[in-house]
């Protein structure tokens, strides 16, 4: 079986999770034997905490391999504790370093990387991923996680409607990016407004997800075609417009060893040399919890990549079990940052940062061994966006153009066509009647 992830590896690993108790994940990885990769493709568990074979009852007993196509697959087991949405809350600040004090300041022109958060949700900072496009508009927006920007994402018809109401509407979620502290809010730190975001089923729906992405518009007066591409601290990196990997390219990742950088507002700039990042499992399937009307929520977030910190002096590897692995690839904060791979030479876009694995890993509050991201190609295809290029023209949302629209009751549509017009889902409403 070659090491590329295929749509028969991704169900089988839905399907895993389904009937396997006692787990925290499952992937698609690499075979490591007494701590030396072997090379070969594996389904990867994830457990909470790993076990001698002595010490295991028959109930935790795991394949040691599995069918997928007709071909049998080996399984491996990996020490992965509870995931979790890499949220900030004001006493996270201990955890920002010297290298990202450019992250977490005053930036204009916006660029990616930068620490932001958003009137609806803000007890929590974020990290603003990167500038995209609109395909139906040709609109310029800013991408982040909907658990940075939007204050509770889930489909309206999961949720109780005689129950908290929560909409991107009454207050306008208005987007902020300034230098933390006191005056955060300040109005001269608005760049922009949420325009529209990927809800989320809850794992009692029986529906799975693969995105926590949403978007916002930019006022123009934050933007440039000269600076607003770039990613803070990894100017010798991001030297042009970042385009996204194909979908051939993500799944073809392990095999492809690629360097991964990314710049979040936590960690700040990661990468390269000096602090390597690397693929370690794809197709990745997992439960997490998100608020839905203030209560905690488990839904199943499929399909995602996590990486790693290699050690330096084995920048390489691509399985913490040879080598071990680094704290930090992602800290508390860092939530809505781009992943970034160097695909055959060409910087390109593969993943949106949203949550990290095995916390507490240095001892310290919001450490992490991993870190996890959702497919790009996925949040183009939900969101109805594709790569900033060069040459675009820079047009931005005119906000005093969006409309909102009512229906009764809740909703599990992410969109709906009303004169002619695409609407998007942004929660519950009690303040606005405006049937299609």
């Amino acid at each position: 079986m070659s090491l590329e992830l295929t749509q028969e590896i991704k169900d089988k690993i839905k399907e895993i999770v389904r009937t396997t108790s006692n787990i925290t994940s499952v992937g698609y990885g690499y075979k490591v034997s007494n701590g030396v990769n072997t090379g070969e493709p594996s389904i990867v568990y994830g457990v909470e905490v790993k076990k001698p074979l002595a010490e295991l009852s028959s109930e935790e007993l795991l394949p040691s391999e599995v069918s997928i196509a007709n071909q049998p697959i080996k399984t491996d087991v990996v020490q992965m504790g509870k995931i979790e949405p890499l949220n900030c809350n004001g006493d996270c600040g201990q955890n920002a370093g010297a290298a990202s004090i450019p992250n977490r300041s005053y930036t204009r022109p916006v660029k990616g990387g930068l620490s932001m958060t958003s009137l609806n949700n803000n007890n929590t900072v974020g990290t603003f991923g990167l500038v995209v496009k609109d395909v139906a508009t040709g609109c310029v927006l800013g991408l982040t996680n909907n658990h940075v920007s939007i204050a509770d994402a889930f489909y309206t018809n999961a949720r109780d409607l005689n129950g908290q109401i929560q909409n991107d509407y009454d207050p306008v979620d208005s987007i902020y990016q300034g230098t933390e502290g006191a005056g955060y809010f300040d109005p001269a730190n608005i760049i922009g407004r949420g325009v529209r975001y990927v809800p989320l089923h809850p794992q009692s729906s029986g529906l799975t997800n693969n995105v926590d992405a949403a978007l916002f518009a930019l006022n123009s007066s934050v933007l440039s075609t000269t600076e607003s591409w770039k990613q803070v601290g990894l100017d010798a990196i991001v030297t042009d417009y970042l385009p996204f990997a194909t979908t051939l390219e993500i799944d073809n990742l392990l095999a492809s060893n690629a360097q991964l950088y990314s710049s979040g507002r936590t960690t700040g700039p990661k990468g390269g040399a000096t602090c390597p990042l690397k693929a370690f499992q794809l197709g990745v399937t997992f439960p997490i919890s998100y608020k839905m009307q203030g209560t905690s929520t488990t839904v199943i977030m499929t399909d995602a990549i996590v990486y790693f910190k290699p050690p330096v002096d084995h920048p390489e590897s691509q399985n913490p079990a040879e080598y071990g692995a680094c704290c930090n690839p992602v800290r508390g904060g860092d939530s809505g940052s781009a992943l970034i791979a160097d695909i055959g030479g060409t910087i390109k876009v593969i993943g949106l940062v949203f949550a990290g694995s095995t916390p507490n890993c240095d001892g310290g509050p919001n450490s992490y061994t991993y870190g996890i991201a959702c497919r790009i190609d996925e949040v183009a295809s939900q969101l109805g966006i594709t790569s900033w290029n060069r040459g675009d023209q820079l047009k931005v949302v005119n906000t005093s153009t969006i409309e909102y629209r009512t229906e009764p009751g809740g909703s599990d549509q992410k969109t709906k066509s009303c004169d002619g017009k695409t609407f998007w889902q942004v929660g519950l409403t009690d303040t606005l009647d405006n049937p299609c």
